[in-house]
């Protein structure tokens, strides 16, 4: 990991208007949460571990048979492929000391903003992991529900979870996605959200326009009790 690069962005950030990210380094999901929090919405509290912090996860599984054998099938990879690269993913990849490094700096800048001492590992209470791909959400492309996202994540799981995400990358489901839509899988890229989690007694997905009937005029709201994983899961 060099200096030239950057590894995370903290939101609310603590100087707006300096240092925004790039789509290509945070992913629409990240992107779209770090530009509502600057609008002052009422975003939860959190950070973006940017594609380049994942770069060395992505180094390891390239030097491994289970990675060339998925790349050289191409567009012939077949589940058992793809789940042997998510396999080796969860079994093997831990965070290396420079990443160590610069998640605890990101964790500090997103939950400790009053100064005090962060308890714990980490220092957080329950916070979200959410998967923010670059190539989600594009004009021609939506992995929704494609990329794992981990709720009721406390410091003692952190890790596990980073890997999920990041391991959902070579989903079977994600990989012929990508086939269809003429991306690459040989270059896959993803950054990992790390959100406060807000005790929700409602939660739900508004759409500025109405997805059954395409009426640009109606608004729809999707919601139930809870945190919502009804709503996103259908």
């Amino acid at each position: 990991m060099t200096a030239d690069k950057r590894y995370y962005y903290a939101f609310p950030s603590e100087t707006p208007g300096s240092g925004e990210p790039s789509l290509s380094e945070v992913g629409g999901k990240a992107l779209s949460l770090i530009e509502a929090s600057a609008a002052k919405f009422p975003v939860p509290p959190g950070l973006v571990l940017t594609v380049a912090f994942f770069e060395a996860w992505l180094e390891d599984i390239g030097k491994s048979p289970e990675w060339v054998n998925f790349i050289e099938a191409g567009v012939g990879a077949t589940k058992e492929l793809c789940d042997g690269v998510k396999a080796l993913c969860i079994n093997s990849l831990v965070l290396t000391s420079d990443q160590e490094t610069y998640l605890q700096e990101a964790l500090q800048k997103a939950f400790n903003r009053d100064g005090k001492e962060l308890q714990g590992t980490y220092g957080f209470g329950v916070v979200a992991v959410r998967s923010s791909s670059p190539e989600e959400d594009l004009a021609g492309s939506s992995f929704a529900g494609g990329y794992d996202t981990t709720l009721g994540v406390t410091p003692s799981n952190l890790s596990q979870a980073l890997v999920a995400s990041f391991a959902s990358m070579f989903d079977h489901r994600v990989v012929q996605y990508k086939l269809q839509h003429n991306l690459d899988i040989g270059k896959p890229r993803i950054a990992v959200v790390v959100q406060r989690q807000i005790a929700s007694d409602v939660s739900g997905v508004g759409f500025s326009i109405n997805p059954s009937n395409n009426c640009y005029d109606e608004v729809m709201i999707s919601a139930n009790f809870g945190l919502g994983e009804s709503v996103v899961g259908g």
